[in-house]
This record gives structure tokens, C-alpha cells and sequence, in this order.
């Protein structure tokens, strides 16, 4: 009988919820940035959404150049959530890549999202009736139309300005440029082409024939 009573306490702590050492942990900058990379890469599905959630957002350039492997969109948003220049503050603050693909995220599946809207979106990176200033100083960039794109750019999204953006979009229209997203951001082969903007001051406008293998900073976007 002793034996039983022992088995049974025994059972009782062990099977007991164990309780947080240092809940405050919880509540650091650096957990919370974790969490959001976690997020970002698929690692976790507990994931909760930017807070604040922004109203005016901001662009800024990464610190690092890089070719078109770049991870894929996940691999990219996680960059620019690990970069040097990311603004600290707010503490959750979330940066994706000023990047499209074909799969993972699109802008517009027709010429300036006519047909759908709004609905054309797959985890884009703008949002509508949006503005949209530079980090490093606040000055406007842009402010996007009820279906969050623009046709037109009033500011330079980086300061001083920087050239070759990777985007992977079309000549015009937002829409993806085909086959031109270097394998989904993760080839950087010689020979590859793929959608670039030719400055940060035109990033709705974009050319082919940059390869692969190019270097360049690449553009992040706040949430």
C-alpha cells in the first residue's frame, strides 16, 4: 500500500504544468525577435501578428549584399529581419523582401491587379492606401492605391540611393516576371536572368538581363 502511495505522488509531480523560472524572459526584445524569425521561416506555427501593426511604414535598404539565393521568400524576409539596419523600435516590428516569385508571393496576377484586386495578393509585402517613408529619415516614398501598388513613385525608397533591386517583377503591371525570379530566390547562377528595378527610385518599373550571380542590397519593408 506504502508503495502505491509513493507511485501516486510520484506520478502527481511529475504529470504537474512546470512553471516558468523567469517569465520576463518572455517579454525581451531578443525572444521576440526570435520569435518573429521562427515565424518567417516556418519553424513555429504559435506566431502572432506585428505589434504595432504599422500605419505608416517604412523601407530601408540590408546592410549585405546579395546574389538571387537568397532562400527563398522565407529565406529573404528572414535577412531582412536579421539586418544590421533594421530599425529597433517597435520591438515586434516585422520586415518582409521587396521581392515577388511565382508562388510564394505575388503582387498582381493581371496588369495592375484590374481583374481581382485586392485579391491577386499572395503575402504581399504593400498595403493599400498606404504611406510608405524611408527609414533612415522619414522622408515619403510613396502611397499606395486602394489595391496596394502604385504607378508612379514620388520619393526614393533608400538615401543615398542604390541600384539593382532584385524585385522579380514585370516590365510594368506588377505582375511576376516569368521565370525571371531566380528559381524562387534560391539560384545564383551565371546566365539566370532575372526582374530587376535599375534604382530604388523606380521600383513599380522593371528590366531583364541582370544575372543571377549579381550582387545587390535588397529593399525591406515594414508590416
Amino acid at each position: 500500500m506504502r508503495f502505491l502511495f509513493y507511485a501516486f505522488v510520484f506520478l502527481c509531480i511529475h504529470c504537474t504544468q512546470p512553471t516558468l523560472n523567469n517569465p520576463r524572459d518572455f517579454e525581451s526584445d531578443s525572444f521576440r525577435e526570435n520569435e518573429s524569425l521562427l515565424c518567417l521561416t516556418g519553424q513555429s506555427s504559435f506566431c502572432q501578428a506585428a505589434i504595432p501593426v504599422c500605419t505608416t511604414c517604412r523601407f530601408f535598404s540590408t546592410s549585405i549584399t546579395y546574389n538571387g539565393a537568397r532562400g527563398g521568400i522565407a529565406g529573404a524576409d528572414a535577412k531582412c529581419m536579421s539586418d544590421s539596419k533594421k530599425p529597433t523600435e517597435p520591438a515586434r516590428a516585422v520586415f518582409k523582401a521587396f521581392l515577388v516569385d511565382d508562388v510564394n508571393r505575388i503582387a498582381c496576377t493581371t496588369s495592375n491587379c484590374l481583374t481581382g484586386g485586392v485579391s491577386e495578393h499572395k503575402d504581399w509585402i504593400l498595403k493599400p492606401d498606404t504611406t510608405y517613408v524611408r527609414a533612415v529619415d522619414g522622408a515619403t516614398i510613396v502611397t499606395t492605391n486602394s489595391v496596394g501598388i502604385f504607378t508612379s513613385q514620388s520619393g526614393d525608397a533608400e538615401s543615398p540611393s542604390v541600384s539593382t533591386i532584385f524585385t522579380g517583377l514585370a516590365t510594368s503591371g506588377w505582375q511576376t516576371r516569368s521565370g525571371e525570379h531566380c528559381s524562387r530566390w534560391t539560384d545564383a547562377s551565371n546566365g539566370a536572368p532575372v526582374g530587376v528595378a535599375s534604382n530604388s527610385n523606380s521600383l513599380f518599373f522593371s528590366t531583364g538581363g541582370t544575372d543571377c550571380d549579381t550582387q545587390s542590397v535588397m529593399l525591406c519593408v515594414e508590416q
